[in-house]
């Protein structure tokens, strides 16, 4: 018959599992949320198709970017019932043995260093995709391209540690149709390119008529 102590243990692993397996299904809906709206914005490759179908891919692209908000600020979220990096790590810090090769303390300095953009889409999601205020600006692209890529990256990093920790298994973090986006707008691209070559190829039809 188990003890006290071995129920509370096993109570907390399994806590601890349920909790973590949603933080990096969260995690991973950011990513596939960030990696779309990345390959939705309108570069000289691509801009031409996107502008041609503006209709879809810009409400698209601004419906992606409004998740990944959410997802980043779930996931990094102060609540002690929300599925966070920092519940985990209060987990942690009162049973080590959860993950014991993780230095809590140092992923806490970490987490900390991507305050300054965490700070910036917390402002976005409580002003503009939570409340619709109209008046508040867009976060800027350098902000999103550059500084939640990193944050993102450093985020998928440390869960990994903490799963090759507690579970010896690592993520990747990515899905089998991550590539549908490019190969949806070359295959539009290849279609506008057809059209406009079978179009000028009867201009110079009716011109030789």
């Amino acid at each position: 018959m188990a003890s006290e102590r071995e129920e509370k243990l096993r109570d907390e692993r399994e806590e601890f599992e349920n909790v973590f397996e949603i933080l990096q299904k969260q995690l991973l809906a950011a990513s596939v949320h960030y990696y779309i709206w990345e390959h939705l914005w309108p570069t000289e490759k691509v801009v031409d198709v996107i502008n041609q179908y503006i209709g879809f891919f810009q409400p698209t692209r601004d419906a992606h970017l409004d998740r990944l908000i959410i997802k980043v600020s779930d996931i990094l979220s102060y609540k002690p019932n929300a599925p966070s990096f920092y519940r985990i790590l209060n987990m942690l810090g009162g049973n080590s043995s959860l993950a014991p090769d993780v230095n809590v303390r140092e992923i806490k300095k970490r987490l900390k260093k991507h305050r300054k953009v965490l700070e910036a889409i917390k402002y976005f999601r409580n002003n503009r995709v939570a409340h619709w205020n109209t008046s508040v600006e867009k976060l800027a692209k350098p902000v999103l391209f550059g500084d939640t890529k990193r944050m993102l990256t450093e985020l998928k990093s440390i869960s990994n540690e903490i799963s090759g920790s507690h579970s010896r298994m690592i993520h990747a973090f990515r899905y089998s149709q991550q590539g549908d986006t490019i190969a949806l707008l070359d295959g539009l691209k290849k279609k506008r390119d057809e059209d406009q070559k079978r179009i000028e190829r009867l201009k110079r039809r009716i011109n030789n008529d």
